[in-house]
């Protein structure tokens, strides 16, 4: 473009000064000064304006607001707290905050005003059990594990189960924000690869609608594991419910949630196998505390739990009682470090449906030494530690601790007390993948002390899909 411009005015500097000295009067001569001179200065205008064209930024793809939005509520710790399975991006957040501010991997959908991000990540892990452990493929679930003598033998397989797929929509609505959020793993059906909905919700107005993480839990607050389960005492329920949340300033908010209600009852009574049933949904209050080095979680859980034996009216059996709990959970950076703490603590009457351990555990509620029904206690707590060795290498250790006290009338094979112990290493030299190894010890003792115990070496590669590339 430069070169053009300069090879036209050199031809119309020529062609002027030819007629100039074909006249050759020196009174021209002047003229012709000042014509090539003012040809200069339009060259140079024209200069000017394709470097000013050169420097200015390109547009923002497909209409993205170029403008990073407001993180009132989002600590930075929340924000930048790396973690493999990244159950804390399936969480609401207040007034639709985005963990990543910038929304960048956002698109805008074609002859409409919503944004949407579809992202995920590919996960492949290699088990190898020193002694079996249970038959939940994809997970170390101690719940699973026998409940009599046998012979003890190793194991190994591949999975992708944790492999996810999520998709994000994000509409104006009035002078807010509408936020859909949506993803899939692959534990649809045990032993099979089925997609599976995790999460499907709403929400406007800090308002919620659909199913996500309990209130009662924290999905900030999971240790950093290889392992896609985790410890068993960590609230890990997934649920459909109403919420509604209410910032009381930038660091504290409290909110309700109602939740679908499901009984976890005996596997069978002297009257036969009982029907779970509930008189109301559940009720879960929360309180939630952050700030840029951490947050700290509390809830209270209010539920009827029970249920009856169907296809019999005499004697008449159906029975209810409340079940209640708390549970504090927490994540906190410490100091100036990287390094970062989590934990949680849960205790209740009726709660076992809550734990991450929850497969046919039938504890919610049992039957006393006089026949009477009663909702079964039980408490958890979980520890994670994780710690940085260099910008890219990253480890976590982490403990979990769950116990039931089983009431008189539970079989001898219900579940007792779990340990649960993990260690790891972990390499993300990129944003887009990550690769690390972990040893995991796991325990069950059942009511009638039956003990079985499970050491898993694990190997795991994961890939991120449309995922910004800047850690």
């Amino acid at each position: 473009m430069k070169s053009s411009i300069l090879v036209r005015a050199l031809f119309l500097y020529t062609i002027s000064a030819a007629c100039v000295l074909a006249q050759d009067p020196a009174a021209e001569l002047q003229e012709l000064k000042a014509k090539v001179q003012q040809l200069q200065q339009q060259i140079a205008k024209i200069e000017q304006s394709l470097k000013a064209q050169a420097t200015q930024a390109p547009p923002s793809p497909a209409n993205v607001p170029a403008t990073p939005l407001p993180t009132t509520y989002i600590g930075k710790e929340t924000r930048q707290r790396q973690t493999v399975s990244e159950f804390p991006e399936e969480a609401p957040r207040i007034d639709n905050e985005e963990l990543d501010p910038t929304l960048r991997g956002f698109f805008r959908i074609p002859g409409t005003r919503t944004l949407a991000n579809i992202r995920g990540f590919v996960k492949t892990d290699l088990f190898y059990d020193l002694n079996m452990a249970g038959f939940w493929y994809g997970g170390m679930v101690p719940s699973s594990f026998p409940s009599s003598p046998q012979p003890k033998s190793k194991n190994s397989t591949v999975s992708i189960r944790p492999s996810r797929f999520v998709v994000e929509f994000r509409q104006p609505l009035g002078n807010d924000t509408l936020k859909g959020f949506v993803d899939w793993d692959l534990y649809g059906t045990n032993g099979r690869n089925i997609p599976n909905v995790r999460s499907f919700w709403g929400q406007y107005k800090n308002f919620l609608a659909g199913q996500t993480w309990s209130a009662f839990g924290d999905p900030d607050a999971f240790p950093d594991t290889l392992d896609f389960h985790g410890a068993p005492g960590m609230m890990g329920l997934r649920t459909p419910q109403f919420r509604y949340t209410q910032p009381l300033n930038h660091h504290n908010w409290i909110g309700l949630t109602v939740e679908k209600s499901v009984t976890d009852v005996p596997f069978f009574t002297q009257f036969g196998a009982p029907q779970p049933s509930s008189l109301r949904p559940d009720f879960v209050l929360f309180y939630r505390y952050e700030n840029n080095y951490g947050h700290i979680h509390a809830a209270t859980i209010f539920r009827s739990v029970g249920g009856f034996v169907p296809n019999t009216t005499v004697p008449d059996l159906r029975e209810h009682v409340n079940g209640f709990g708390m549970s504090i959970s927490g994540s906190w950076r410490l100091g100036r470090l990287r390094d970062t703490i989590v934990f949680q603590g849960i205790g209740g009457k009726g709660i076992a449906n809550y734990y991450n351990d929850n497969y046919g555990l039938g504890s919610d509620v049992g039957f006393d030494a006089e026949g009477k029904l009663v909702a079964t206690p039980t408490w958890s707590s979980t520890f994670g530690y994780q710690h940085y060795w260099t910008k890219i290498v990253r480890s976590t250790a982490s403990y979990g601790y769950l116990r039931i006290n089983n009431t008189a009338a539970d079989p001898g094979t219900n579940y007792h007390v779990s340990n649960y112990a993990s260690g790891n290493i972990i390499i993300q030299p990129s944003a887009l993948y990550l690769f690390g190894a972990e040893y995991i010890y796991a325990s069950l003792r059942r009511k009638d002390d039956f003990k079985w115990i499970a050491p898993r070496f694990q190997a795991s590669v994961t890939f991120f899909l449309n995922r910004p590339q800047e850690q």
